[in-house]
């Protein structure tokens, strides 16, 4: 019987020695670089794809009762629109990233020339284009980076 008792309190004690252990290694423990690279990508495309259908919604109530007349009013009311977007997107932490500017301005250019257009306005273009993507493409960077970066 004295057998019993003395189990139970080393068997307790280990609990209680151990329990806290088990907890920091499951919660306060660095997780390996891979799970984090994993995981963050995926916080961020969610984040990201909520923030730009939120900017989207209000760029579009913005200009909901402009009605355009003549085709300048088309395009003044296509760029309020992006305006909103772009001024949206910057509350919430979300700026244009600088390696898609790089990445899109030889596409500008070739566009530009094909096109018949300024650069600025292909630039502008693909900016349009991009703004509303939040799906990777391979060799592509993300249209849209967190300030901070």
């Amino acid at each position: 019987m004295q057998l019993n008792l003395t189990k139970k309190p080393l068997a307790l004690i280990l609990l209680v020695l151990l329990l806290p252990v088990l907890l920091y290694w499951q919660f306060m423990h660095p997780r390996p670089l891979a799970l984090q690279a994993q995981k963050a990508p995926k916080v961020l495309d969610t984040r990201l794809a909520n923030v730009v259908d939120e900017c989207a919604g209000i760029a579009d109530k913005a200009v909901a009762n402009m009605q355009a007349i003549v085709e300048f009013q088309k395009l003044e009311i296509e760029g309020r629109k992006f305006n909103v977007m772009r001024r949206c997107m910057d509350d919430r932490g979300l700026i244009e990233n600088p390696q898609w500017l790089a990445y899109a301005a030889p596409l500008a250019k070739a566009m530009a020339k094909q096109q018949h257009i300024s650069e600025d306005e292909a630039i502008e273009n693909l900016r349009r284009s991009q703004m509303i993507n939040v799906k990777p493409i391979a060799n592509q960077p993300i249209y849209w980076q967190p300030r901070h970066q």
